[in-house]
């Protein structure tokens, strides 16, 4: 009993020293999302789906796709959490769920191959990154899309490389098929730009089970990745034909317009289908540009996506990563030779996804949002947690020459007290970072001006409002209206209240320019200067309240 007692003690103390470190991070981390969440104001995108997707409920946002701004998937999960009554949850609230799970899933991966404090390190260095930290809790689909890929990869890994026991059945592989194949759907149906990362995961698993030579996984590979696409396309049929009809119906010179929904679906479906496909298709978000101009600026987008990294990233992601993509080469011939397939499916993994990211820009001639390439964030910190090993993988052989020894052990001081000044130096960079202001300041200025006007407005004192532009609409929408609950009419010629944007937003005569809908000079000013007072002022935006 005794001995009993001794070795718990001591399983929990080996628990405690390899895994403690992590669950520090993951509970530190899960603090400051949730103070985001609440803290930092949303941004016009998250407004924009809040109000035109997400409150609008679940089916509704997945029938609708005016422009990219809806993640489908995203929208409906969110749509769910909204029953649940706050606001920020149902807007923020999948985000946060999504961001956690990368954590863990990131670590989960890691450990596959690497000691479990280097994989904290890893994770630290993810949870570092300004893009990572901005999409962690932000109400768009790009923290979920991360998600999808980390649980890609882990499922990946399962088919690939079979844990060895008896008690894993045939049935629980089928499962790792499934849920690789959900989450390629998964990502694709959040954002069709995710396809940056799907194509690159399945060839990572392709080229892993081919070298290999593990031809009937590959098959089955194959067989779920084919299976992702074909629900894909059935999910985006459904919207397709949504939209498509949604056209036709209200094309005043063709065949279709003043009927219903229902009868152009019932008569003419491949009509609507090919009308909402072609909608879709020929958003200028998603065109590509001119050649010419794209190899011109090739180089400074990749330096302000390496930017959204880490603050200044451009000055030295770029020798890193170039130097990180040759050792993970290395890495991947030496662990093939060696048949070490941990780190030939990490390093392997790591190398497509990086090297295909410039392969599809070039191809389609594009420059995607910078938040697009947020997903990277876990194959970049995956990158540099590998390097030390490649590193020791290559010099070691001849350090042990005489021993003839052959493993990617590193030495016992690395392992000892290097991982624990890794996984330490990580942490306090992520502490130093998630400090900084730009890390906190929220993601579009202009509505932190309105915010701040807002939180100084006492709703009960105002029934009617008046406002120049989308942004401030939509903020008033979200806070006053969904946050507090009181709806404010809006009212062009006696308001009770009006918030103003302070730059002038249209010389007389000349056509509004997006987000403004009202020129300055038509705001009711007779009745302003006469009734009202300014309630709020800042460098942007000036409020005013009538004066009782």
């Amino acid at each position: 009993m005794k001995n009993t007692a001794i070795e718990k003690k001591k399983d929990a103390a080996a628990l405690i020293r390899d895994h403690g470190l992590f669950w520090c991070l993951f509970l530190g981390m899960g603090i400051y999302y949730i103070w985001r969440m609440f803290s930092v104001p949303p941004w016009y995108d998250e407004l924009y789906t809040y109000e035109n997707f997400i409150d609008r409920g679940m089916i509704y946002s997945m029938i609708h796709w005016p422009l990219p701004n809806n993640h489908v998937f995203y929208s409906a999960l969110s749509a769910v959490l909204n029953k649940l009554g706050n606001p920020y949850i149902g807007l923020r609230g999948v985000s946060f769920l999504a961001s956690m799970g990368s954590l863990l899933l990131l670590y989960r991966i890691l450990k596959k191959g690497i000691s479990p404090r280097m994989a904290a390190a890893g994770t630290a260095l993810f949870a570092a990154m300004y893009n990572v930290v901005q999409q962690a809790v932000q109400g768009r689909g790009y923290a979920l899309s991360g998600f999808f890929l980390l649980a890609a990869v882990n499922c990946l890994y399962e088919i690939c490389i079979p844990e060895k026991s008896a008690g894993v059945k045939e049935k629980r592989r089928f499962w790792y098929y499934a849920g690789f194949a959900a989450c390629l759907t998964g990502g694709l149906y959040t954002i069709p730009s995710n396809l940056y990362w799907v194509v690159p995961v399945c060839m990572a698993g392709g080229l892993y089970l081919l070298f290999t030579g593990e031809y009937k996984k590959l098959f089955r590979l194959v067989i779920a990745s084919a299976a992702a696409a074909i629900v894909t396309f059935g999910l985006y049929t459904i919207i397709w034909l949504a939209i498509g009809s949604n056209f036709l119906v209200k094309e005043e010179t063709g065949a279709f317009y003043g009927m219903s929904h229902f009868q152009v679906l019932k008569t003419a479906p491949f009509a609507a289908f090919s009308r909402g496909m072609e909608a879709m298709l020929s958003d200028p978000n998603i065109q590509s540009i001119d050649r010419s101009r794209f190899n011109n600026e090739f180089t400074l987008y990749l330096g302000r996506v390496l930017n959204q990294v880490y603050p200044n990233g451009s000055h030295i992601l770029p020798f890193l990563i170039l130097f990180g993509l040759l050792l993970m080469l290395a890495l991947i011939l030496i662990s093939c030779r060696r048949k070490e397939k941990s780190m030939f499916f990490l390093s392997l993994y790591v190398f497509v996804l990086m090297v295909m990211v410039p392969v599809f820009l070039v191809i389609q001639c594009v420059f995607p949002y910078l938040r697009v390439f947020t997903y990277m964030g876990s194959v970049l910190s995956m990158m540099f947690v590998l390097m030390p090993y490649a590193l020791w993988a290559i010099v070691k052989p001849a350090a042990d020459r005489l021993a003839q020894r052959r493993s990617f052990s590193l030495p016992a001081g690395f392992t000892a007290y290097g991982s624990l000044l890794a996984v330490a130096a990580a942490i306090l960079l992520t502490v130093v970072y998630c400090r900084l202001p730009e890390y906190n300041a929220g993601y579009d200025s202009r509505d932190n001006h309105i915010y701040a006007a807002l939180k100084q407005l006492d709703e009960k004192e105002v029934d009617t409002v008046l406002t120049g532009d989308v942004y401030a609409r939509q903020n008033l929408y979200f806070h006053i209206l969904r946050c507090r609950g009181k709806e404010l009419v809006m009212d062009y010629e006696h308001p009770d209240y009006v918030l103003m944007d302070k730059i002038q937003t249209g010389p007389e005569g000349e056509e509004l320019v997006w987000p403004y809908e009202m020129n300055t000079q038509n705001f009711p000013w007779e009745w302003i200067e006469g009734h009202m007072e300014v309630v709020f002022e800042d460098d942007a935006y000036i409020a005013y309240q009538v004066v009782e």
